[in-house]
């Protein structure tokens, strides 16, 4: 267990993903309309700092949209207020241009799973989206969250997709909007994406082509010595911690800092990757995620408010001057990446969960299309058009 910290300034001001792991909600530098990188090998922790991100925009009022490929995150919209599930299905699919209208109107987040349609159907959507979004110019903050973001946006190859990710990476920030892209493997992600990442959520990585390609996207701006420690530390990284770093952010700390994701989540943990690394490895360390007490030394309780508002009005936009920046709490020494050592070596592993994903079709209507209606979100049916998302569906016989 590392040494006690000290008190953030103002949790109600910060995005909070650790105890040394956190970042302005409002203000120009808000991490809504950041660019983030999430990586680490298969059960490293990238699900679980996903869900964490979402949890905290959740409490902050903060709107984001996530594209869950492997429906990992489908169950957190039934968990926290605000949070709306989309879920085309094959056949179908959604007006993206009417969706990003009505996250105009609505405070709501949305997370569209995408799991069972073909991979051109998954780009072809998020193309869409990011077009739709950029042309909308909503004038409040977004953070568009891309799991498996490597087969959206790969190194080799030009889905669909790639150009308007890269689009809303590169133009998104002058509007408000933020991007977060999720993947197993670094090397298969495209360069042109990773280099407008302002920030780096390293877990686990071990694949020598995987560390070449952060080795390439760190080196710039950053010191030689500095980079091979960090990839000494993420190749040893035991289960749940995280290497962030953040030039724009840990100027005063090294550009780095070293710790655990949160571990007192507020919903169920369900993420589930498809294994791409060798299953026979063993890790050293058991424990998946910090245990609650590790965040005892904030004294405070980060709650889900089902009321919260959307603090993105004309009174109080993503351009409000930020909050004063928390002096630095007990950050770590480069030692402690060869040392690896470990937040809490005592914390309870992470139970598997197993889950059934499949959605029951809705039934066609007479003209063969299909329309959900009335989504039911915290008690509330949702408003506009985000609630009654028409599906074109195969004509029945």
């Amino acid at each position: 267990m590392g040494k006690p910290q000290e008190k953030l300034q103002d949790p109600k001001d910060r995005v909070l993903l650790g105890k040394d792991i956190h970042f302005s909600a409002y203000g120009d530098d808000s991490l809504i309309s950041q660019v983030l990188f999430i990586t680490g090998k298969r059960g490293s922790g990238k699900s679980w700092t996903a869900a964490v991100l979402m949890e905290e925009f959740a409490r902050l009022g903060l709107q984001f949209v996530c594209f869950d490929a492997l429906d990992a995150h489908g169950h957190l919209a039934e968990q926290m207020p605000g949070v709306v599930p989309l879920k085309p299905t094959l056949g179908q699919t959604i007006n993206m241009k009417e969706l990003v209208d009505t996250l105009k109107t609505t405070s709501n987040s949305v997370i569209i799973k995408l799991a069972g349609l073909p991979l051109k159907k998954q780009q072809e959507l998020i193309a869409e989206y990011c077009e739709a979004l950029l042309e909308a110019a909503l004038g409040k903050g977004i953070q568009t969250i891309v799991e498996e973001c490597q087969d959206f946006i790969p190194q080799m190859g030009r889905p669909s997709s790639a150009d308007p990710i890269i689009r809303l990476c590169k133009l998104g920030r002058a509007l408000g909007y933020g991007v977060t892209l999720i993947s197993q493997r670094p090397a298969g992600v495209g360069k042109e994406a990773l280099s407008q990442a302002s920030i780096y959520l390293v877990h686990n990585v071990i694949n020598a082509r995987d560390l070449k390609a952060l080795d390439d996207q760190l080196s710039f701006g950053t010191d030689k010595k500095t980079i091979k420690r960090m990839l000494d530390g993420i190749a040893k990284a035991r289960k749940g911690e995280v290497i962030a770093y953040a030039p724009e952010f840990y100027r005063d700390r090294g550009y780095v800092v070293i710790g655990k994701i949160r571990g007192d989540r507020k919903t169920e943990h369900k993420g589930h990757n498809v294994n791409i690394q060798d299953s026979r490895l063993k890790f050293h360390d058991e424990n998946p995620v910090a245990s609650p007490q590790d965040l005892a030394a904030l004294d405070v309780e980060v709650d889900v408010n089902p009321n919260h508002k959307q603090p993105m009005a004309a009174e109080a936009s993503w351009r409000t001057p930020p909050p004063a920046t928390p002096s630095p709490v007990g950050n770590l020494p480069p030692a402690r990446l060869v040392n690896n050592m470990s937040w809490d070596a005592e914390a309870k592993a992470e139970p598997e969960v197993e889950y059934d994903v499949e959605v029951e079709p809705p039934e066609p209507e007479k003209d063969g299309s299909m329309m959900v209606t009335g989504i039911v979100v915290g008690g509330l049916v949702v408003a506009g058009t985000l609630s009654y998302v028409v599906y074109r569906g195969l004509a029945s016989n």
